[in-house]
């Protein structure tokens, strides 16, 4: 059996995750539970002071799922990604929710 070849070995990540894909990957149930379970997962093994808002750096953080997580976990995050299209669905996700927060005001 080959082995299964990921998209971004072929190339740079924009011949990927364009916007269509970077929207598609962010809105999918399936991958918002994954990216959540493993999240939690990642959380649990950084053995965070319980408690303490800590600033944590989000490496591939893509559209921002897994700060999401961090946030549940009342932390706060930085992310970066090689992939424009995913961190510009990351900043339109945190200026909507920076939004909502202001609505519930």
């Amino acid at each position: 059996m080959p082995a299964i070849r990921r998209p971004e070995e072929s190339g740079p990540p924009e011949n990927f995750y364009d916007r269509r894909e970077a929207r598609k990957y962010t809105s999918s149930s399936r991958i918002i539970r994954v990216q959540a379970e493993i999240a939690d997962r990642c959380i649990e093994l950084l053995n965070l002071e319980p408690g303490a808002r800590k600033l944590v750096l989000d490496v591939g953080c893509g559209s921002g799922l897994s700060g999401a997580a961090l946030e549940r976990a009342g932390h706060a995050w930085i992310g970066c990604d090689v992939s424009r299209e995913m961190l510009t669905i990351a900043s339109e996700r945190a200026a909507r929710e920076e939004d909502e927060d202001e609505d519930e005001d």
